[in-house]
């Protein structure tokens, strides 16, 4: 893992976020315009939205539907400047982060400096 501090707060937009298991289908929506290569889905089982990677979804089927190819969380952290966190993951210019409190999440990659 690496080490950052936070450069820029970030705060969490999505306080209810969803959360996949490998195999599970979604409705395969739009990709983010900021974020290339983050696609919007819905969740067939439990109807929750939110913001998947792109490469942890199948080819959508001809009825849009995508299957994951792995556990998932969209969990974002809310983080203060100066704290200290610890990089597990890097997609798509954002990293799933484990905070000094042992809480798991997302920040935008543009809120961290390496220490």
């Amino acid at each position: 893992m690496k080490q950052f501090t936070i450069s820029q707060e970030h705060i969490s937009t999505y306080p209810n976020p969803i959360i996949l298991k490998k195999g599970e289908e979604v409705y395969y929506g739009k990709e983010d315009t900021e974020f290339p290569n983050w696609i919007f889905c819905k969740s067939i089982s439990t109807r929750k939205s939110g913001w998947v990677p792109k490469q942890i979804l199948s080819t959508p089927n001809n009825s849009g539907i995508a299957k994951v190819t792995k556990d998932y969380s969209a969990h974002e952290l809310t983080v203060n400047q100066g704290q200290t966190v610890f990089g597990i993951e890097n997609l798509n210019e954002w990293t799933y982060c484990k905070t000094q409190n042992g809480e798991f999440g997302w920040i935008p990659s543009y809120c961290l400096s390496r220490t």
